[in-house]
């Protein structure tokens, strides 16, 4: 009965045992897993940009259009994984020169250092100081008002005070330009890299910047209407503003959304408080 007691009592262990190397083996075996996949991941992405790249050097579509996007995927993956590589303009030979460092870059990662690389790629807080906060900021600027000379619609305004009707009515077309080739196409540029990415946002996230850039939107929307009416004054335009407290509502709106969203990511920029 000892013996059987003894046995009993040993193959207890035995079993006790290998449950847990069980358990202190498998936690390795889904980390390795992991990186692995991030290691794939993050290749994938490069694959992508080397297609990407070798189109627009060989124009096979529009550039203007496309480039942008590259831009904002290729630093965001050259910020993730450390890489100096850096796109700023659209140059066949700094296109190719980029490329070629960050693969070189990436192949030097080893699993380890491919998740957390994956890990930053993916987070929200990387995601939107590469791709969006800049030209959010340029935003803010443009709709602020009276302010700095920044906001188009005011600029239109003081730089028209003693002109004529006739010069006024001159001066519309390339105000609305300006304003629709710059703040309103970096608000396009924002929300195709929000649309893109959304899914690596929460949802508070998602709220906050859909809201900051639709009241953006209606800011700028404000300044067009604002700039367009100068057409229709009659007696001393130099004396009147057809300026409306919307762009300005509008502007504080977006700010308050942006800000909140900012400061729930531990960013803390002196344009945006």
């Amino acid at each position: 009965m000892k013996n059987a007691s003894k046995i009993a009592a040993g193959a207890a262990t035995l079993t006790l045992a290998l449950s847990l190397i069980g358990c202190t083996s498998k936690e390795p075996v889904n980390k390795t897993s992991e990186q692995e996949e991030a290691q794939k991941k993050i290749k994938i992405e490069l694959s992508f940009l080397q297609n990407e790249c070798d189109r627009l050097i060989n124009k096979e579509e529009d550039t203007e259009k496309t480039f942008p996007s590259y831009k904002n995927d290729f630093n965001l993956l050259s910020t993730s994984v450390n890489s100096a590589s850096r796109v700023a303009e659209m140059d066949n030979n700094e296109l190719q020169v980029s490329i070629n460092w960050l693969e070189k870059d990436i192949e030097k990662l080893d699993e380890k250092e491919s998740l957390k690389a994956y890990k930053k790629y993916t987070s929200a807080k990387t995601i939107y100081q590469v791709t969006m906060e800049d030209n959010l900021h340029s935003i803010v600027d443009a709709t602020s008002g009276w302010d700095d000379g920044k906001d188009r619609g005011a600029a239109f305004f003081y730089s028209h005070i003693h002109s004529s009707q006739k010069d006024i009515n001159k001066d519309i077309k390339p105000a609305l330009n300006d304003i629709k080739n710059g703040p309103v196409y970096k608000l396009t540029l924002v929300q195709d890299e929000l649309q893109k990415h959304r899914d690596d946002f929460s949802k508070k996230q998602l709220e906050q910047l859909e809201n900051a850039t639709q009241s953006f939107k209606s800011s700028l929307n404000a300044q067009i209407v604002t700039v367009n009416s100068y057409k229709n004054l009659i007696k001393n335009p130099y004396n009147t503003s057809t300026y409306t407290m919307e762009e300005e509502e509008r502007h504080n709106n977006a700010l308050t959304y942006l800000t909140d969203f900012e400061s729930d990511l531990g960013i803390v920029n002196p344009k945006t408080h």
